[in-house]
């Protein structure tokens, strides 16, 4: 079994530093990414190829305004809402603590709302 190395760290939420479970496929229609939610507020959708990464971001922009897609579509980026990327390993359940994306690693897309419309 190999070991944690310095360079990975358990996820958490990098708005509130809580941890994180891992993120779970939906139930809803039309949803492709495992997602999550924070005790803070902020959501997460895990991008598994780390190629989709403007889906990923629509997709947790959707689940931050309750599935109201309309308004999702509406927000801007640092009036609306606050976006984190981090490198993820889903097998192990871990963030690349490196500050730079793999090829091929996943990546999770934090939304977290900042207005209360």
């Amino acid at each position: 079994m190999r070991r944690k190395t310095s360079e990975q760290a358990m996820p958490f939420c990098p708005f509130c530093r809580a941890g994180i479970a891992k993120p779970q496929r939906s139930d809803m229609p039309l949803r492709q990414f495992p997602s999550g939610s924070c005790r803070c507020g902020a959501v997460y959708v895990s991008d598994l190829t780390g190629k989709n990464g403007g889906e990923a971001l629509l997709e947790s922009l959707a689940l931050a305004c309750n599935e109201d897609e309309g308004r999702a579509w509406s927000l801007r980026d640092g009036e609306d809402y606050v976006l984190r990327i981090m490198s993820y390993d889903t097998r192990k359940h871990l963030f690349n603590k490196r500050g730079h994306f793999k090829d091929g690693m996943a990546r999770l897309y934090f939304v977290k709302l900042t207005s209360s419309e």
